[in-house]
């Protein structure tokens, strides 16, 4: 099967090291395992490889048995080690090779993209390179790490929020959020430099109220002695004390403006009226497709005027477009996975077969899944929830 392709490549190169070490039995055993899962043209090369040098080890050790213990064996006897194949490849994929490694950890420049870049884009610059790079299609020297970073710069760019991270501050997000998940552990372990938290910002901005400390800076006050507790209580309350009313407002002026904003939000905020349905109305009248996914919306002809003279207003329209229609038909399709296993569980009857129903069971197993159909044609996998 094709899903074993890759696990199939996995064994034939454990075989390789085990004949390169002179294990002649591991390397027939997992050159066998490699062809039982997906047999390649190269496994089968390697397989008679490996049984003619058994076979010329076994005929080297019987007639050194033969030989005369008072003898020294011929030089004939020997049986010479045969290298293993190269793989063949031209300059033009070797100099590919060399420029994806280049890359680096610029995943876009890996893939050919740009970062205005859509996921069908990089859906299809993926597939394209893959096919381009893989060690059976490309035998140049590094083709194996350029494959890995092919498929690394698609995991990274494909997750929305693995990109944005990426897009931040650039490199690998995963390496990046090892680090920061090394500083967190050092920052509550009581080592090395703190970091701000979203309580300490709190407390810097309202003033640095009672209640809101940091963790650590809590714990250290649990171990101190009661008399420095009532000491700077003490100094806390006098220092209150003398401040002026001025000081009081000023603390409160972060509130106020936040009371402010959100005051002329509510009065300058657009109208909520939807720009796009995905149903005609004798409003929205005007049919359109999106220009990625082909989706099928309809607009209102006198308010679209504006935003499709726009191409940056129109291109993040349908984006929403097709996320919305996408969420949509993801919904329907878990409401179709729990209808069927609903059906499937009633016609199979209890646990020992009680109340079976053959024709049923097989009637909601074969139920249409139409809205998981229509994902995997938009190349979405209806397997992951996409909200």
């Amino acid at each position: 099967m094709e899903v074993n392709k890759d696990e199939a490549l996995r064994c034939l190169s454990i075989a390789k090291q085990h004949l390169s070490n002179g294990n002649q039995a591991g390397a027939l055993k997992f050159t066998k395992k490699s062809i039982g899962l997906y047999p390649t043209d190269q496994a089968k090369s390697f397989l008679s490889q490996v049984q003619a040098t058994s076979t010329n080890a076994s005929s080297a050790k019987t007639t050194g048995a033969n030989i005369h213990p008072g003898r020294q064996p011929s030089a004939s006897s020997s049986t010479p080690s045969t290298p293993p194949p190269e793989k063949k490849h031209t300059p033009e994929q070797a100099k590919a090779v060399k420029t994806i490694l280049s890359c680096g950890t610029d995943y876009y420049k890996v893939l050919s993209l740009t970062k205005s870049c859509t996921e069908v884009e990089i859906k299809k610059s993926y597939r394209k390179l893959a096919l381009r790079f893989h060690p059976d299609k490309n035998g140049a020297p590094g083709a194996d790490e350029a494959f890995k970073l092919i498929s690394k710069a698609f995991t990274v760019l494909s997750d929305p929020q693995k990109r944005a991270i990426h897009d931040a501050g650039g490199g690998d997000p995963e390496m990046r959020s090892s680090s920061t998940s090394t500083r967190q552990y050092r920052q509550y372990s009581g080592g090395g430099a703190e970091e701000m938290t979203a309580e300490d910002l709190f407390d810097m901005f309202f003033g640095g109220g009672g209640g809101m400390r940091h963790p650590q800076y809590r714990r250290q006050q649990q171990f101190r002695h009661p008399f420095f507790n009532a000491a700077q209580q003490q100094h806390r309350h006098a220092r209150q004390q003398q401040q002026s009313p001025l000081a009081g407002w000023l603390q409160a002026l972060p509130i106020l403006v936040l009371l402010l904003y959100a005051l002329l939000s509510g009065l300058f905020s657009q109208d909520s009226t939807p720009l796009y349905q995905f149903q005609p109305s004798t409003v929205y009248s005007q049919a359109r497709t999106t220009l990625d996914l082909k989706i099928p919306y309809y607009v209102n002809p006198t308010s679209f005027t504006p935003i499709a003279n726009e191409h940056y207003k129109l291109k993040r329209m349908e984006r929403q477009v097709e996320s919305e229609y996408v969420n949509g038909l993801n919904v329907h399709c878990q409401n179709e996975r729990r209808q069927r296993s609903f059906r499937m569980t009633q016609a199979r009857g209890s646990i020992f077969g009680i109340g079976h129903d053959k024709v049923k069971y097989e009637q909601a197993r074969n139920m249409p899944m139409k809205s998981c159909q229509e994902l995997k044609e938009l190349g979405y996998n209806p397997d992951y929830i996409y909200y």
